[in-house]
């Protein structure tokens, strides 16, 4: 499309969408939206777990969400300060509790079990509220605290399945696979519901794989 300027008396044309596509990955790219600063991102955000873990001497802590994949968290300083109007998500194991999913688990000892429908767990009793926002001030950002439970194994993930045709690259679907079966990654169930059936059942989470996904992004695709 091209515009008509009187004042220069001649037409300019407009830049297209994809000129406009390419400048806006070159501005974000100046800005610092790289796959290396993502990265650096998600290693502050390992550090941070570990010394969470070791100031409460409790390795069930795990940290989590935008902060954690590199790409999405509000940073608004050059130190790397989280903005307060944004949080860091923190998911808490809770010890000891551990569900299991019928015509899935191989635990030994029968178990109690319970049908997966929908990406969830039928369970009920519990509230649906996943998370226990904790207000950020100067010395700390804002938490959203997760409290979770362990799943015995992971539920049959679609990308994953033997024979499925997938756009995603096959270094990085064998790092999802890793994750499936790391002590470092559990599955785990949260608590919170399908509409209308709060109290119910509980969702399986998929915040490691998510993780690890976002983790292998290229710049543009991060961007």
């Amino acid at each position: 499309a091209c515009t008509f300027f009187t004042i220069n008396s001649h037409f300019r044309c407009s830049p297209s969408d994809s000129e406009l596509s390419e400048q806006l990955h070159s501005a974000l790219e100046q800005s610092g939206f790289t796959e290396s600063r993502a990265a650096l991102q998600s290693a502050a955000a390992d550090a941070l777990q570990q010394i969470l873990r070791s100031r409460l001497r409790n390795p069930s802590y795990f940290v989590v969400g935008s902060y954690s994949e590199g790409w999405g968290n509000s940073l608004t300083t050059l130190n790397g300060r989280t903005d307060a109007n944004s949080d860091i998500d923190v998911i808490e194991l809770t010890p000891g509790r551990e569900y299991h999913q019928r015509g899935l688990c191989e635990c030994d000892g029968a178990p109690e079990q319970h049908e997966l429908v929908n990406g969830h767990i039928q369970c009920s009793g519990f509230a649906s509220n996943p998370a226990y926002p904790t207000p950020g001030c100067t010395l700390k950002p804002a938490l959203d605290n997760v409290s979770a439970c362990r799943l015995c194994r992971y539920p049959p993930i679609a990308p994953l399945l033997p024979n499925r045709i997938s756009n995603i690259p096959h270094p990085v679907l064998e790092a999802l696979q890793e994750v499936l079966t790391s002590d470092s990654s559990p599955c785990h169930v949260v608590y919170a519901a399908s509409p209308d059936r709060g109290g119910e059942e509980l969702r399986v989470s998929t915040s490691f794989l998510e993780n690890r996904m976002l983790r292998s992004l290229t710049t543009l695709q991060g961007q």
